[in-house]
Order: structure tokens, then sequence, then C-alpha cells
């Protein structure tokens, strides 16, 4: 097996570069970004990256719990003689409308979030200093020179200590038992991302390790943070896999005009029609 198509889930024959491009008329009036858009827009930063496969409300094995995007990319792996597809990198994107869909659960978010940012702009002067004053915490482990890594958490800096510390009490009871809190620590993914309206959520205001996507009126994505690799285990990334597939059943049995009843009884109806151009 030498050659690899990619996983695209295209269901209604068309080629998927023409589905991704997201194009708004220049009549277009913006008022609100819908939860829908911001999918749109999310599936399409995705697909900008060419991944294996990709869905929407995928399943995970929290209870209950459906991530808003998810997506993997494969590549060949020599075994026992065989190109074996294997999947390397994990995503998982959560949508949020509005601001207040971000902390629904915590009373005191508007008494704590302004300290949180503040807090962590405050821990990024102080990283600053250390990379001054304590050279010798930089990691010389770096495939890329251009990009550096400092084992801040070796440094005699009290201050920092004392920072770090204080958001993680902030982040506690802020997501204490939260979707955010718990998707983080099942390692479900490699990446975590929230998207939503741009400035709708500062990026010193959400967990650590997860990404910020800002979702822009002609629904282009802008990366205002980006997320840390949770290096998500192998039977994970399977497991994400095989439920990417399952979320993408209901489209496929709409775009073939298949309805399933609840006792597994088939009936077919007209396929949908692509409106002509």
């Amino acid at each position: 097996m030498k050659n690899f198509s990619q996983l695209t889930f295209d269901f209604l024959e068309n080629d998927i570069t023409r589905t991704v491009q997201i194009n708004q008329s220049d009549n277009f009036e913006y008022d609100d970004i819908s939860a829908k858009d911001i999918r749109r827009a999310v599936i399409g930063w995705l697909m900008e990256q060419e991944p294996s496969g990709t869905g929407l409300m995928v399943p995970t094995r929290i209870s209950r719990f459906r991530a808003d995007a998810a997506a993997f990319w494969s590549k060949p792996i020599r075994k026992n003689g065989k190109n074996i597809l294997y999947p390397v990198k994990s995503v998982i994107v959560e949508v949020r409308h509005n601001r207040e869909e971000c902390w629904p659960d915590c009373a005191k978010k508007n008494q704590m979030l302004p300290i949180l940012k503040s807090e962590k702009k405050r821990r990024k002067d102080i990283e600053k200093n250390i990379r001054e004053t304590e050279p010798e915490l930089q990691l010389n482990d770096n495939l890329f020179p251009e990009f550096e890594s400092w084992n801040y958490s070796l440094s005699s800096n009290k201050e920092y200590h004392e920072c770090c510390n204080k958001i993680n009490e902030l982040e506690h009871s802020l997501y204490n038992g939260s979707r955010f809190e718990r998707v983080r620590e099942a390692l479900l993914a490699d990446f975590l991302y929230l998207a939503v309206p741009a400035g709708a959520v500062h990026k010193h205001e959400i967990a650590d390790g997860w990404g910020l996507l800002y979702i822009n009126e002609n629904l282009t994505v802008t990366i205002e943070k980006e997320a840390d690799n949770w290096q998500c285990p192998l039977e994970n990334k399977y497991h994400l896999v095989q439920n990417i597939s399952k979320s993408c059943m209901k489209s496929l049995f709409f775009s073939q005009g298949i309805n399933i009843d609840k006792k597994g009884n088939t009936r077919f109806i007209r396929p949908p029609r692509r409106r002509r151009k």
C-alpha cells in the first residue's frame, strides 16, 4: 500500500476544496456570529491544515460530552513489512457563542477574571526577567532554534512561584468540575482550543494549556493563543478517530436519503439536491 488518500467525509461527492472556503458576499450583513457559523469557521480552519478526518458533535469518553469539533492527522508507519496509518495528532475545539457561556457555573467570575488576567500578565513579565537573570534554565533540546524553551519551574525567583500558585488557585475556582477541566484531565486530544467571537474572551482568561481561536465577522480564524501539546495517549487517539467517523453517519444518511428509526429499520427517501449555481 503506497498511496494514502485523505479521509474527508465528502458525502455529497463535491470537491472538498470548494466546501471549506467560506466567502461572504460584499453585501453580507453582520449582526452577530451564531454558534453554527462559529462551527463552520472552525471546520474551515481545520481543513486548511489537511486533516485525515474531521467531524462535529463528536462523542468522547466523558459521559454525555460531545466535542463541538474534532479532527485527527495520520501518517503511514512501517510495521511488519507493511505501511499502517497511525493517528499522530488530534485536536478538539470547544465553541462558545458568547462570554457568559465560558463560565456558566462560577458566580464570582466577574471578580476573579480580571485578577487572573492581571496575574498571567505578571507571570509573563517575571518570565522575561528570569530569562535575563537565569540563562542556565534554557533547554537545549529544541528542534527549531527560533523556538526557545525554558524550565521556569527550577527558577529561584520566589515571586514567580507565588504568582503561579495564585494562578492555579484562581483557575481551580473558575474551572473546577467544568467541561474545560474534565476535557483537559481526560487527555481526549493532543491540542485543545476554545473558539469564540473575536474579542469575547482574553487569552489570559482561559485555562492554562488551552488555545484560543477568534472568529472574525467574515468567518476567518485568528489564533489568539496557541494550545499546549498534551501528548494524548495513542489509545485515546484511536477512540477519538472512531467517534469522529461515528459522528459523520447522520450526515451520510441525510445526504443519501436514508432514514433509520430507533428500531434500526431503514427507509429510503429522496436524497437532497444541491442548488445549481
